[in-house]
């Protein structure tokens, strides 16, 4: 069997001379070459192999290993259900699964990892695929992972990589709360031509943020954005998250009477609760809409990326007591994963409608994704670009 960039054998073919080679008693050094020659034919990305019916055959070699899976958003993380197969006679493992043609996916081997209840156990000791190098970093708990991109999924933003060296941040602080009672960490990007003489900016506050400055790589996708004048300069804020088990009070005055003083004490930013918004994503989505509801007097609006959906009535009651108070409709992004639980994305329909029906402005997308930010940061851009974008900016005029 031979192999090239131009004509790459499939991995049945693989398979049934594999299986041949074995019964005709061929060395294990001449089976490894063949399975050599075909990754080879692959080029820098040999696996995951895609077909056009969405058919995806995982590959993992390892001649130590007893039990692969392959874990991940869309494909789940349950050990017994993506379970690879060790090809016979080889150091091959691997696993053909479907998935919809325009998925981005976030995924990991799980090598040897024992059975637990939750996968919150053992997914930091999972690890990317050796075989593509593409990936993506998480957190909670930190960890890298490979990222794939199905032939129909929507590129992330134009010309990520051209402004690669352009500064970024005004650095990290470490701010004592006093809510909280215990130091917390803030990342703050300024805009280029950040100039505190001539103007006041619009804020936007991030909740985990170390998971938007590492997994989305928030700052460089505002360069991108207001360097096209996609969106106007911004200063981002991007939060670590108060201790779990934090109470949603004590974590509203973590940010309204800690997190934001402090910010506005030591930047140019505008004290306009139409220029502030709040955002997060999965728990903390949920979490920043809440804030933004209860206190319309310090942000304007919120990004909600998947959220965990709250009680629908708290949102309608939040909402009403703006309206009584004939403070200004909040504005709201909204995403699901519509390949995330389809009660997720019910839920999250809901809340939109409740929104929509207390009198928000609400703009709402569903992505080719799960829960993770490998479907998150393809949709940031277009979430930027509501609440900083051109015409955003003129219907607040």
């Amino acid at each position: 069997m031979s192999g090239s960039a131009l004509f790459r054998p499939t991995f049945t073919d693989l398979r049934v001379e594999v299986e041949r080679r074995v019964a005709s008693d061929a060395s294990p050094d001449a089976i490894a070459a063949l399975i050599d020659e075909f990754l080879a034919a692959g080029g820098d990305t040999p696996a995951p192999i895609i077909e056009y019916d969405g058919a995806v055959t995982w590959l993992f070699r390892s001649s130590t290993a007893q039990s692969v899976s392959v874990v991940g958003d869309i494909l789940g993380y349950r050990l017994d259900q993506t379970r690879m197969t060790r090809l016979q006679g080889s150091d091959l493992f691997y696993l053909t699964t479907y998935l919809p043609l325009d998925a981005h996916v976030a995924y990991a081997f799980a090598v040897d990892v024992p059975e637990a209840r939750s996968h919150a156990h053992w997914l930091d000791r999972c690890m990317p695929d050796p075989l593509n190098p593409q990936r993506i970093i998480m957190t909670n708990p930190l960890r890298v992972m490979s990222a794939l991109e199905m032939p129909g999924a929507a590129p992330l933003i134009a010309g990520c990589d051209t402004l690669a060296e352009t500064p970024m941040f005004a650095g990290m602080h470490v701010v004592w709360s006093a809510a909280l009672g215990c130091w917390r960490r803030l990342w703050v990007y300024l805009p280029p031509g950040y100039d505190p003489a001539t103007r006041r900016y619009p804020t936007i506050y991030l909740l985990d943020g170390e998971a938007y400055l590492l997994s989305a790589e928030l700052p460089l996708m505002l360069d991108l954005l207001i360097d096209q004048k996609e969106a106007s300069p911004v200063i981002a804020v991007l939060i670590e998250p108060p201790p779990v088990r934090v109470s949603s009070t004590i974590g509203l005055r973590f940010v309204v009477d800690d997190v934001v003083p402090w910010i506005d004490a030591r930047y140019a930013t505008s004290h306009d609760p139409l220029d502030r918004i709040i955002g997060g994503a999965d728990e903390y989505a949920t979490r920043a809409l809440t804030i933004a509801l209860q206190r319309p007097d310090v942000f304007g609006g919120a990004l909600a990326q998947s959220p965990q959906t709250p009680p629908t009535r708290r949102i309608a009651a939040l909402l009403d007591r703006r309206d009584a108070y004939r403070e200004n409709a909040p504005r709201c992004y909204v995403d699901v994963g519509r390949y995330d639980d389809p009660a997720a994305v019910e839920s999250t329909q809901a809340l939109c409608n409740v929104l929509v029906s207390g009198g928000a402005v609400v703009s709402y997308q569903e992505f080719a994704g799960g829960r993770s930010f490998a479907g998150w940061r393809v949709t940031l851009p277009d979430a930027l670009r509501f609440h900083f974008g051109s015409s955003s900016l003129a219907s607040l005029d």
